[in-house]
């Protein structure tokens, strides 16, 4: 390989190097895009929301001094208690309850601080809850059949809050909201009670409920978020 080569090579590596070195530091410079967090209020029992939940914003502008984020969250709760397992099969109840909610909104910069921000924004939610109740086999004073319960509640939530940095990455919001609630409730009832064994009395409990409601809510604590920048 002659001189006039060898210095190309040379000069086409440099350029690689550079352009490498250039991309690296662009992208260790570059803003975060995506940030995941939990809800803390969970951790004491305030949670207004399902517990087991995970929350997400996306930046839609980065770069940009007073930022624009989508906002995402999903969660769910389950609990079921089987007292078959403990009763030798002569359960006196099982309970299942679940939840599920998800939700998704737009929030944006109001007021930027050296170490923190204020913003303002918006959720649209829907969540389900179901509550399931079985009795028996009956023993004297006890019931046997089951109880159902249902709820569907869609939300919209207007928020303000505040987001402080805690170290490069990591960062914890209040927010609190005002809200529109709609809510649908359904109860069905069907249990056979065990009033005396001698002589034998069965009172027989039949329900079925469907219940609508709006309402208007105040929540100075809609969440407490412990989360990550990245």
């Amino acid at each position: 390989m002659n001189s006039s080569n060898k210095n190309l090579l040379k000069i086409g590596l440099l350029a690689l190097a550079l352009f490498w070195g250039s991309v690296k530091a662009a992208v260790a410079q570059k803003s975060p895009r995506w940030e995941i967090g939990l809800d803390a209020l969970s951790l004491i029992d305030q949670n207004e929301l399902p517990p087991y939940s995970l929350f997400g914003r996306f930046w839609l502008n980065p770069e940009g001094k007073k930022k624009t984020q989508l906002r995402m969250r999903i969660g769910f709760e389950q609990f079921e208690l089987l007292d078959s397992a403990f009763f030798d099969g002569a359960a006196e109840i099982d309970q299942k309850t679940s939840a599920f909610f998800v939700a998704g909104g737009l929030q944006r910069d109001l007021k930027v601080f050296s170490k923190g921000t204020l913003y303002a924004g918006g959720d649209i939610g829907y969540s389900r809850a179901k509550e399931n109740l079985v009795w028996g086999p009956s023993r004297p004073g006890t019931r046997e059949g089951f109880s159902k319960y249902e709820e569907s509640t869609i939300r919209l939530s207007g928020i303000i809050g505040y987001n402080h940095e805690l170290g490069k990455n990591f960062a914890i919001s209040v927010e609190s909201s005002l809200q529109g609630v709609y809510s649908l409730q359904t109860t069905d009832v069907d249990y056979t009670q065990l009033q005396s064994p001698e002589p034998e009395e069965f009172v027989r409990i039949v329900e079925y409920e469907r219940v609508e409601n709006w309402n208007i809510q105040i929540q100075p604590f809609y969440q407490v978020m412990l989360s990550y920048k990245f």
